[in-house]
């Protein structure tokens, strides 16, 4: 590291003393015996920033059920945490403002620092980080600070280095090191150390670009920043399908989190950042709306699934058991029918019935021969495509195997999950595939078609044990579950449950 610019680099005259009003709360806030009342007082001094903070938790963003109508309520309905966060956000972007002649690109800086705060946020919500949701935050809006630090001291020098690597962030790091053995995120944290910014918040700037590398009381905070940072990637992404994989990498690697879990967090990033953006008042230019951004990912997936550059985990591993590519459903890429008896075969011979769970889900779609009165055969099989990516990406998190079992027909094969767990995973698959359905058939047309999905399971546990003493005992139970779904005229959900004997 070259400690030498990283002094000049602290020093430069242009770079901005953290402001008052973020000391004084900084100050008040370390001591553990402070009243409400001093820091309401003290934030309340600063009238616009106060109006900023109010504005923010009548926002969406907090979902406050009660309007709130001073600092002094702020502080008891939200905590000192969001108040403080709040406050520390609003002066740090106020003091980082563009200057007259500035090349750098402030509105990328702040749409990738915004969207990654937002994003942090709530993956630590969605994880139940109660205590770190709002370092999150912070640490996401900040953790970029270095950039411009670094350009106010170099200018011109450091903007050809960001241009060189152009919308790819990743690559920023590895440009600076080699040009000048310093990185935007150390310097980042050496800015926020100099603030005496709490560790909460100085630590995961630090390690906003390795987060594993992270120590471990700060971690949580730290991987939330990290995946907040591939939302952002998939937000802006012309062809989100790459970018949205890493993602779902990233966030089972680090947060242990579903597919499923992500585009949830994506659906509410994308809408929240932009209410954030005007409360503000940062300008990020125009961003695509997250739904459509996930519709363009399905789109793509199911396009790879067509040329056979996609092959579901599961298929991966029977198909190479079961004479290769005849275990294999050629169209989606999941296992075949005979895939699906060798896949349940094994997880019953691995298992002692009653032990571990077992549950078979079967999925049936009706109503496809509109589609092809409306449409064509593409859009039909595009579909039947976009189901199967839809069930792997909400059950092979699970561990479950997914199967075509016949035209219009699947099977999920669940080892160690409980039927209450598979149902509610099953209800959450209906409500998004009826979301998703729209976006499988063309764009421009206005026709009309009416699908439904039909779901039934059966759970192998210790109640019925002694009945499903065979796997194709397990799997009739759920060939009639799911037949009693069929009588339904709407989408409809049904579980197998012994009748008790009198």
């Amino acid at each position: 590291m070259d400690s030498d610019l990283l002094t000049d680099i602290l020093n430069c005259p242009s770079l901005p003393s953290l402001p008052a009003v973020a000391a004084q709360v900084l100050e008040l806030t370390s001591d553990p015996d402070v009243e409400m009342s001093d820091i309401a007082d003290q934030i309340t001094m600063d009238q616009a920033l106060s109006a900023k903070v109010l504005r923010t938790v009548n926002s969406s963003f907090y979902g406050l059920r009660k309007r709130c109508s001073s600092i002094e309520k702020a502080l008891i309905m939200l905590g000192l945490g969001p108040v403080k966060s709040l406050v520390l956000g609003f002066s740090l972007v106020s003091a980082f403002e563009g200057q007259d002649g500035d090349a750098f690109d402030y509105q990328s800086y702040w749409m990738r620092g915004l969207n990654t705060a937002v994003a942090a946020k709530i993956t630590a919500d969605a994880k139940g980080f109660v205590d770190d949701c709002d370092e999150a935050f912070l640490a996401g809006l900040l953790q970029d600070i270095g950039m411009i630090a670094m350009y106010r001291a170099m200018k011109a020098r450091y903007n050809t280095v960001v241009e060189s690597v152009g919308k790819d962030h990743s690559k920023l790091t590895r440009a600076e090191i080699s040009e000048f053995d310093l990185q935007h995120a150390g310097v980042g944290a050496a800015i926020a150390d100099k603030w005496k910014l709490p560790n909460e918040i100085t630590v995961p700037i630090n390690y906003h670009e390795r987060p594993t590398a992270c120590p471990s009381e700060h971690s949580k905070v730290a991987r939330c920043v990290a995946l907040g940072n591939h939302i952002h990637d998939v937000l802006i992404a012309d062809n989100p399908t790459a970018a949205l994989r890493t993602a779902y990498a990233r966030g089972k690697q680090w947060l242990d989190l579903t597919e499923s879990q992500i585009d949830e967090i994506i659906l509410k990033s994308g809408n929240a950042s932009k209410e954030m953006s005007k409360v503000l008042d940062v300008e990020i230019g125009v961003q695509q709306d997250p739904q459509e951004v996930l519709a363009k990912a399905d789109r793509q997936i199911i396009n790879m699934t067509r040329d056979q550059e996609i092959e579901s985990y599961s298929a991966k591993e029977v198909g190479s058991l079961v004479d290769g590519e005849e275990a294999i459903d050629s169209m989606t890429g999941v296992l075949n029918r005979e895939g699906f008896k060798h896949a349940i075969r094994q997880v019953y011979s691995t298992v002692k019935p009653g032990e571990v769970d077992i549950t078979v889900i079967q999925c049936s779609l009706s109503g496809l021969d509109s589609v092809l009165e409306a449409y064509d055969k593409q859009t039909h099989d595009d579909i039947i495509i976009g189901t199967a990516s839809m069930l792997i990406k909400y059950f092979e998190p699970m561990g479950g195997a997914v199967c075509r079992l016949g035209a219009t027909d699947f099977g999920v094969v669940l080892p160690e999950v409980d039927r209450a767990t598979a149902s509610t995973t099953a209800s959450s698959f209906s409500e998004q595939f009826e979301i998703s359905l729209h976006n499988w058939v063309p764009a421009e047309s206005d026709q009309r078609f009416s699908i439904q999905v039909h779901i039934g399971l059966a759970t192998l546990d210790e109640g019925t044990a002694m009945l499903f003493v065979s796997p194709e005992k397990l799997v009739l139970a759920s060939t009639k579950a799911v037949n009693a779904a069929k009588t339904s005229p709407t989408s409809a959900i049904r579980s197998f449950v012994p009748k008790k004997a009198a």
